[in-house]
């Protein structure tokens, strides 16, 4: 992609009616952080430019990064995982898996508690892609060790612990597994700050007695809150 490329895209953004800050773009092709957004933009429904954001997410990979600023080091973080999700939706498993293993790295290899992105989502993309990939088995072990290595913190709130349990849930789910989507999901919450209004609702669909667990599962993802909007501890 040349600069005149990239400048039409721009405008195709700017000129949206989501109208974006000019902000966000000011600094131009040559700023990874410009190229990114506007990728993240581009693959929305609404623009359909899959390969442009692809080729965009793709120049970021090799982006220094401040290593002192969490807000850096999440913004690539996102543009690992956005591109990993692109291509998971496309079919290339492979691809998308190696480049949520980039994000898993990168956020893993500083201490930050970022704003956005929690490490067990991260992680839960990675269990994802190897179970479409038919690794499930894989998958799970890496959720028990996550269970084994975070299970025994004196912290409350561990988002590895919510996600890693949510997986176990929906693997139940798939399986028409009713009981074990519940009592897994029971955990799951267990690490999550849930408010009380929420609450209310998830143990009324947790008290469910029928066998339809891909519904109950549905429910209770329907009726949690937006992980990234609470409070984390890990």
């Amino acid at each position: 992609m040349n600069n005149n490329e990239f400048h039409e895209l721009t405008h195709l953004v700017l000129d949206s009616k989501l109208h974006p800050p000019v902000a966000l773009f000011a600094k131009g092709f040559d700023d990874w952080h410009v190229r990114a957004r506007l990728a993240h933009f581009l693959v929305l429904p609404e623009f359909n430019k899959t390969a442009a954001a692809v080729e965009l997410f793709r120049s970021v990979i090799e982006a220094d990064v401040d290593e002192n600023e969490s807000e850096d080091i999440e913004e690539k973080v996102y543009a690992l995982q956005h591109l990993s999700t692109v291509l998971r939706d496309a079919g290339k498993l492979d691809d998308a898996l190696n480049y949520i293993n980039s994000a898993i790295e990168l956020a893993e290899e500083h201490d930050f508690l970022y704003k956005y992105i929690l490490r067990g989502e991260l992680w839960a993309d990675r269990w994802n892609i190897l179970a479409r990939q038919r690794r499930t088995d894989l998958a799970a072990d890496e959720v028990e060790d996550k269970i084994a290595a975070y299970g025994a913190l004196p912290i409350k709130h561990i988002s590895y612990l919510y996600y890693g349990y949510r997986f176990l849930a929906q693997l139940a789910a798939a399986n028409f597994h009713a009981v074990d989507t519940i009592e897994m999901m029971k955990k799951a919450l267990s690490y999550m700050a849930v408010p009380q209004k929420n609450m209310a609702i998830l143990e009324n669909v947790m008290s469910a007695t029928d066998d339809d667990a891909p519904r109950i599962m549905r429910e209770i993802d329907q009726a949690t809150p937006i992980p990234s909007s609470l409070k984390w501890d890990i």
